[in-house]
């Protein structure tokens, strides 16, 4: 198992395969449609209208990561944009969430560089706080530690804690199974009705 294959499993799957799994905030949207990205969470936690401690990240991440960014859900600022997206994309980030806006949105998308964030604001940043990095944050309503899972697709973004890595993956396995074998039924006239057993359960 690599952690990259958990791209290949849609956030509801995960969701259904383990109650570790948290879903964020569904405030926080992709840029790109249609682009899935997992890595292990390197995170940073800064003051809205600062973004030094982003830098810093971006400086010390290792290839395969996802950013992780911490600013209390703001709506104002683009702290992230076109440059710190080059920047990580060169590092071998393989996306970034933050909770709050950003800006560039067209040259970023034009990277192919994954974002999740809160929309977008043209607003300018500091770096005179240096802020945090490598600790526990709290974004989209999620605690996430260093290390930790993400998972984002057109969905939305949920956090794997690092220590359940193995067992979400053998759990959603036979989630991904299972619904192949419902949409078998499906298909041969079945209803969800009948499959579920609605009317049992009433």
């Amino acid at each position: 198992m690599t952690i990259s294959d958990f791209a290949n499993y849609p956030t509801g799957n995960l969701c259904n395969a383990d109650p570790s799994v948290r879903a964020l905030s569904s405030a926080l949207k992709p840029l790109i449609k249609g682009k899935s990205i997992a890595g292990p969470a390197r995170t940073a936690r800064i003051t809205p209208g600062q973004n030094a401690a982003i830098h810093r990240a971006v400086h010390s991440c290792e290839p395969g990561e996802v950013l992780v960014v911490e600013s209390g859900g703001s709506d104002r600022y683009g702290p992230f944009g076109d440059l710190l997206a080059e920047c990580s994309k060169k590092k071998g980030l393989v996306g970034a969430v933050l909770d709050c806006t950003f800006r560039d949105q067209k040259d970023v998308a034009a990277l192919g560089f994954q974002v999740f964030g809160r929309g977008f604001h043209p607003e300018a940043t500091a770096k005179t706080d240096p802020g945090e990095i490598d600790i526990p944050v709290s974004v989209g309503r999620v605690a996430i530690h260093p290390g930790d899972i993400i998972v984002g697709d057109d969905d939305g973004i949920v956090v794997i804690p690092k220590d359940k890595a193995a067992d979400v993956m053998a759990s959603v396995k036979h989630v991904a199974a299972k619904e192949e074998s419902i949409r078998a039924r499906i298909q041969a006239g079945e209803t969800t009705y009948d499959i579920f057993n609605i009317g049992q359960s009433q």
